[in-house]
């Protein structure tokens, strides 16, 4: 239980942040505000997975898996608009 209350208060967190750069930030900057977001929520997993595996050692997979699913998703999201970055701005 101590778990899934740290993961719905982490990730509220980062959509109420997420949100707020979002709405700051310029139409350029969208994705890269989804991938931030994306890669921070790899990293709550990350911790959650350290800090609670030896209290569900049995969600140790599920932890692993999120963060590896949630870290590619912010590579994926990020990839375009760092093409985009390089094709403007040159290398």
């Amino acid at each position: 239980m101590r778990a899934i209350r740290f993961l719905s208060r982490s990730s509220a967190m980062v959509v109420i942040l997420a949100a707020l750069v979002w709405w700051l930030s310029g139409p350029f900057f969208h994705r890269p505000v989804l991938g931030g977001a994306l890669a921070l929520e790899a990293v709550i997993f990350w911790v959650c997975g350290l800090l609670y595996t030896e209290d569900y050692p049995h969600h140790m997979v599920t932890f692993a898996g999120m963060t590896v699913v949630f870290g590619l998703l912010g590579i994926v999201v990020m990839l375009p608009f760092a093409r985009h970055y390089v094709m403007i701005h040159g290398a």
